[in-house]
């Protein structure tokens, strides 16, 4: 009977891992990258998306350590409550994924499936066990793009400042703008993957990681995540400094051997502060919770079912959904920059180069309207929005381009009815600028970051926008003298008068 029972306990987990594997086989293959660079350079310097394999190998083994107290943990008093608005939620979590192709939130169900189990096993204490290692699931999701953005750029302006302190401290005549460095005669851009970003959220995880492995009290582990980003930004900062003063290519090009050491020296670097910690007494490593009594526990997987039902409906899910999938909705063709107006001659824009990043167009044009000693840049670029890690919202639309930073910046005074457009006086070095630009189709950033991360646009969405979101700049030089930037205003003014005849965008 014994040997029986053992039997059909195996039969039953084994029926229940087969389902979550059918559930959740994407996740195993899922690569939110959409770039050129190899998973590792990805891993260390790409900032906008995530690693999850990596994530998912460092949850299993926390959760593997944990695996006496866990089994200790089982057949408690349950909490069905609970474990239903974990496993209800995690179904239709999951087939909103399936339904719109967006696997990161798949992570989020898994979690949740996780937890929810555990509450129907084992009930409060059990779940208090798995929480710490399963909330680390969230960093295998990737940022969405408008959140991304509104960060990243803040990151390049801070490292390049401190990098021109490094500079100067070590007695280099060097000269910032915005987030370009001149240096004997060189320029250099600190660009996306230089800001320290990503840097920053893997020493988060680190941190994360290392307080759910030592068991640190709730304070222990606020330190270390506050001391993450500090750690990250201070040695990407010097890891700049060594490619500003070094511009041969083999060190420009080393990117994995750059993330090694990186991630050496900021290991190294929080683990000091966890022993500072320890010492000044601020915190102590917590002890194992302890032992159930053997009286509370029982061992009946039979009580899986609720798991059982909702790992179907899931695997069911992602059997039949993507078969349904709709075809995407044809989008209006985007309209380009008139190549003619009336007056002006007409002639490309300079490519912005690595300025723009993540910044996403899916298609753009940039040209410059050139009229006598007169020229106005103006750049158009849309989105689709269907890559949600990518965004087309950014600090970087306002700014003709790198090196630039904002004087000031205010609403444009225009007429009732007319598009709110921004007004943005730059400079960079001696020249000064003047911007006028303005977002259609767009949100702010919360409600941008709240749809990416929803998944709100994807194809087969009812929620989804049926236009493209774009970005309109103009912008031109603002000549010395008083009247300078009034006649900048106007020829803007004048500018987009014309071209609102030519151009419904």
């Amino acid at each position: 009977m014994i040997q029986g029972g053992r039997v059909s306990e195996w039969v039953r987990t084994g029926f229940l891992l087969v389902l979550a594997a059918i559930a959740y086989h994407g996740l195993a293959s899922w690569d939110p990258r959409s770039h050129g660079f190899s998973p590792v350079v990805g891993w260390f310097f790409e900032t906008s998306d995530s690693s999850p394999q990596v994530v998912f190998g460092i949850v299993a083994a926390l959760l593997f350590r944990r695996r006496a107290e866990l089994r200790e943990a089982l057949g408690g008093a349950r909490a069905p409550g609970l474990a239903a608005l974990c496993l209800l939620p995690a179904v239709g979590i999951h087939g909103w994924a399936q339904w719109v192709d967006a696997p990161d939130l798949s992570v989020v169900s898994l979690g949740l499936v996780a937890l929810g189990t555990g509450l129907w096993l084992g009930g409060r204490p059990l779940a208090r066990r798995l929480a710490p290692p399963l909330a680390l699931l969230a960093f295998a999701l990737p940022l969405p793009g408008a959140l991304h953005n509104f960060v990243v750029y803040p990151y390049q302006l801070a490292t390049a400042g401190f990098v021109e302190l490094l500079l100067r401290l070590f007695g280099y005549d060097v000269m910032l703008q915005g987030d370009v460095l001149s240096l004997a005669g060189r320029e250099f851009e600190v660009i996306e993957t230089c800001s320290g970003l990503r840097s920053a959220l893997t020493l988060a995880l680190l941190a994360s990681a290392w307080a759910v492995f030592f068991r640190c009290s709730l304070r222990h582990t606020l330190w270390l995540l506050a001391a993450s980003p500090v750690i990250a930004f201070v040695t990407n900062g010097f890891r700049v400094l060594v490619l500003v003063l070094a511009p041969r290519p083999e060190i420009q090009e080393s990117h994995v051997a750059q993330g090694v050491v990186m991630f050496v020296v900021g290991t190294a670097a929080l683990s000091l502060v966890d022993q500072a910690l320890l010492r000044l007494g601020a915190s102590k490593h917590a002890e194992p919770e302890p032992r159930l009594a053997c009286a509370t526990r029982s061992h009946d997987r039979s009580r899986l079912w609720p798991s059982a039902l909702a790992l179907l409906g899931m695997a069911v899910a992602t059997l039949w959904l993507p078969a349904l999938w709709p075809t995407a909705h044809e989008l209006p063709p985007p309209q380009e920059l008139p190549r003619e107006l009336a007056g002006w001659t007409v002639r490309e824009g300079e490519d912005p180069g690595h300025f723009l990043g993540n910044v996403r167009f899916t298609h753009r044009s940039n040209l410059v309207y050139d009229r006598g000693r007169e020229s106005v840049s103006v750049f158009l670029g849309w989105d689709d929005r269907r890559l949600r890690i990518r965004s087309l919202l950014s600090d970087k639309n306002v700014i003709p381009g790198a090196g630039w930073e904002v004087e000031q910046r205010g609403p444009l005074a225009s007429e009732p009815g007319a598009v709110r457009m921004e007004r943005v006086v730059a400079r960079r070095f001696a020249e000064r600028a003047l911007a006028l630009h303005a977002y259609r189709g767009s949100g702010s950033v919360l409600e941008e970051t709240l749809r990416g991360a929803l998944a709100l646009d994807q194809p087969g969405s009812p929620f989804a926008r049926p236009e493209r979101t774009r970005v309109l700049r103009l912008s031109t030089a603002i000549d010395p003298g008083p009247a300078g930037l009034r006649e900048a205003e106007e020829r803007l003014r004048t500018v987009l008068a014309e071209l609102g005849t030519a151009l419904v965008w």
